[in-house]
């Protein structure tokens, strides 16, 4: 027999409902009632409205936006999840509403509060972008508009990338050859140098992705971890590292695996290198080199990405057209590549100034 509206325990009924909301989490009690078609469209925002900060983190977590992510960014936004968080319980308490932290004016004193420079605000926008686009469309259906003038991502289009010059490859390769694991960070080395690839894409290199009768390297690109691309090699950074996989792992070549090791593990190929291994290496290079200057070797200066912007430098500097040198470098945008040629006309400009006949004073002629 069913009850009547009156005989209903309403205090009772709240009660169960927040008890099962504790125990299955606001999203899947939210997901529930929509699927039992038990909230209308406004109901539904008005509920959503009411979403707790950590249980948007954990949606953006498992969402499109952040899944797609490269690793390394990932992590980089985890980390600054993490910070925003803190900042957010601290001031808001130890479960603040998503609608509470999400203000113009919040986030604008969270940001002010920080004191870094220009670069690390932009990242940490960038991270707060897309962490709102993200929740913002699924629990408040709207875009992020009136957040844009405060999360500024100020890009520095006039920063040129770094690269080596020829007297500093040499010296760098000197101190590899008498450095730790000299065989292992000479072929690294000349495998950037003769290929242009990303950090990423070398440490991710495995025996299978060497084609020495095409001359080319397989790589895990940015942004297409799923795929393999082709990327040419020079011939003498193939032969060495075509050498280095043979010295190294000759041995191996009857394992069934052999062709699925990386090229460059601490474990006989089962695992890759670690990214901060070889940046801490060619940091230390780096520090060393006689041929660096001190300014040079300050944070985002130069580093081993330098090596790819070299590898770019000196295509140009051979004549290569810029349409080529963006294929080998594996940009989506000719306007990626575009900022060599920036860099190449400065050089251009310093070479000319270095002129004998182009520093003579006009004033001892007129």
């Amino acid at each position: 027999m069913a009850l009547k509206h009156e005989e209903w325990d309403f205090d009772c009924l709240d009660g169960e409902l927040e008890s099962l909301m504790e125990k299955h989490g606001f999203l899947e009690f939210q997901r529930v009632l929509r699927r039992m078609e038990l909230l209308n469209e406004e109901e539904q925002k008005t509920v959503r409205k009411n979403v707790l900060l950590s249980e948007a983190i954990a949606f953006y977590y498992n969402c499109d936006d952040f899944n797609k992510l490269k690793p390394s960014s990932q992590q980089a936004y985890r980390y600054e999840t993490n910070l925003y968080l803190n900042h957010c319980c601290k001031l808001k308490g130890a479960e603040p509403l998503l609608k509470d932290v999400s203000t113009a004016l919040f986030l604008k004193e969270y940001l002010d509060s920080l004191k870094k420079k220009p670069a690390t605000i932009s990242k940490k926008s960038a991270f707060l972008r897309s962490f709102f686009k993200a929740t913002f469309g699924e629990f408040f259906d709207q875009k992020i508009d009136s957040l844009k003038s405060t999360l500024r991502v100020k890009i520095d289009k006039n920063r040129l990338p770094r690269a080596f010059t020829s007297e500093q490859i040499e010296e760098i390769t000197n101190l590899v050859r008498l450095g730790h694991e000299p065989l292992r960070y000479f072929t690294i080395l000349w495998v950037f140098l003769g290929t242009g690839i990303r950090l990423s894409e070398l440490c991710s290199l495995q025996i299978e992705d060497v084609k020495p009768q095409l001359q080319e390297i397989s790589v895990r690109a940015k942004g297409n971890k799923e795929n393999k691309v082709a990327r040419k090699i020079t011939t003498f950074s193939l032969s060495v590292l075509s050498k280095y996989i043979k010295f190294r792992y000759g041995s191996l070549q009857n394992q069934n695996d052999y062709r699925e090791r990386y090229i460059f593990s601490d474990d006989k190929g089962i695992t890759p290198l670690h990214k901060s291994t070889i940046q801490k290496t060619f940091g230390n290079i780096i520090k060393e080199a006689q041929t660096i200057s001190e300014d040079d070797k300050r944070k985002y200066q130069l580093s081993v990405h330098s090596l790819r912007h070299s590898f770019a430098l000196y295509l140009l500097q051979s004549g290569v057209n810029i349409y080529a040198i963006k294929d080998m470098l594996g940009h989506e945008w000719l306007s990626s590549t575009n900022v060599y040629l920036k860099l190449f006309d400065d050089m251009l400009l310093k070479a000319i100034n270095q002129h004998p006949l182009g520093n003579l004073n006009p004033n001892d002629f007129f």
